[in-house]
């Protein structure tokens, strides 16, 4: 596939979607996370439910094990309870995700649907079809950045780091391995072969799970933001156009519905937004609080792992530190840019030349300004707005916490010594 299609001199509104939730398709559907409203035979409908249940097996393969090391096992160090907070909270917040995103996969099939909508709309204009193809190309390299650094990560913490990385355990003169994600070992202890092959294998196909499933997330909300952002510009086009059209239907004497068109348009726009608002609020909140947390814990792992001189731990968790708060800047970033094609349409909307308009048309204008000066945010659990300020926030959070935590892990390795 080139990198430009759909090419805008072919116009096949079927491809054209298709192409704009292509990689949220490739994502959600081995999870089985793809909205079970498309799954048209029998047989897709089987093997969707067959891989939710698989999905859920693998998370609970991580998260169980994960919680009671990290809360029943008394024989690591105050250090070495911190290392299994990270890897317990990023599959809590997995585990979060994927609920909400099976349990709203209808509210994702209707957004997928009015993007469908949309594109058969704007492939009879050619403007309005090159605006569409432009920004789900946009929203294709986010999805693809974002997958780059969190894969990469997830290879260098499940596959790379637990079978290169110098950190082992030493038992009756025997160097034994350590598997990435920690294990209660009342329940099995995977520090011998064979056992340490079977729950590495295991804890890497979960590892794929939990890192689809950040990105699924972050991926259709990209998609999504973007989409509407492009509907905001298929407006503002209205806009600018809509002087002279209505001078011409004037004097051609035609009865019209110029104004009506746009505000219905808008319309459609906003209510697309707050679709998009409903469905993302809870995991935007999931992904703000687990971000700030995880990037403290990962900062910590990083100091630690440069301290002891291990190159591929230092390289692990610089990869994964870089991937969240990448995912949480796509979040801040596309919520930001909301806003501003939001506020955009109400400044455009008064920079056209309203004064030539009759004047129940340009009256007409005002509840389009108005709106806009309102306009409906992505937040994070309602409680915090998504935007750049927001991004900010978290990164001065994390490390903020990232210093409280050294200090508590210095002052107790003193106290250790003394």
């Amino acid at each position: 596939m080139s990198k430009n299609y759909p090419s805008l001199s072919s116009k096949s509104p079927e491809m054209d979607w298709t192409y704009s939730v292509q990689l949220n398709h490739w994502f959600l559907k081995p999870i089985g996370a793809w909205p079970f409203s498309f799954s048209i035979t029998i047989a897709d409908k089987i093997i969707s439910i067959c891989l939710t249940t698989i999905s859920s097996c693998l998370i609970g393969f991580l998260l169980v094990p994960c919680a009671l090391c990290a809360f029943l096992d008394r024989e690591g160090d105050i250090t070495a309870k911190i290392k299994m907070i990270g890897p317990l909270s990023f599959c809590i917040m997995a585990a979060a995700k994927y609920c909400i995103l099976v349990y709203r996969g209808n509210d994702i099939a209707r957004c997928i649907e009015h993007v469908r909508l949309d594109w058969e709309r704007a492939s009879n204009y050619d403007r309005d079809r090159e605006i569409v193809v432009k920004n789900a190309e946009f929203g294709r390299s986010l999805v693809i950045l974002c997958a780059v650094f969190m894969y990469g990560g997830g290879v260098f913490f499940c596959t790379i780091m637990p079978l290169c990385a110098t950190r082992t355990e030493i038992i009756d003169n025997v160097t034994i391995r350590v598997p990435s994600f920690p294990i209660y070992r009342k329940l099995i202890d995977p520090r011998s072969s064979p056992y340490f092959e079977i729950v590495q294998f295991l804890q890497c196909l979960a590892g794929y799970v939990i890192y689809t499933i950040t990105i699924s997330a972050c991926s259709l909300a990209a998609v999504f933001v973007m989409h509407a952002c492009g509907q905001f510009r298929i407006l503002l086009s209205k806009l600018d156009n809509f002087v002279m059209d209505e001078e011409k239907k004037s004097k051609l004497d035609f009865s019209n519905r110029g104004m009506g068109d746009i505000v219905e348009y808008h319309l459609r726009i906003l209510g697309f937004v707050s679709g998009i608002e409903e469905l993302f609020n809870e995991i935007c909140f999931i992904e703000l609080v687990g971000c700030t947390l995880n990037i403290c814990f990962l900062g910590y792992q990083l100091i630690t792992e440069w301290e002891h001189n291990e190159t591929i731990g230092t390289l692990t968790f610089c990869t994964l530190l870089m991937s969240f708060t990448f995912n949480i800047f796509i979040l801040c970033y596309i919520g930001e840019l909301l806003v501003e094609q939001c506020k955009n349409v109400g400044i455009t909307s008064y920079m056209i030349d309203w004064y030539r308009l009759p004047r129940k048309k340009a009256l007409g204008l005002i509840l389009i300004i108005a709106s806009s000066n309102s306009p409906i945010k992505l937040t994070a659990g309602k409680l915090f707005e998504l935007s750049l300020a927001s991004f900010c926030s978290v990164v001065k959070s994390a490390v903020g916490y990232l210093s409280l935590l050294r200090t508590l892990d210095n002052e107790m390795n003193m106290d250790s010594l003394t």
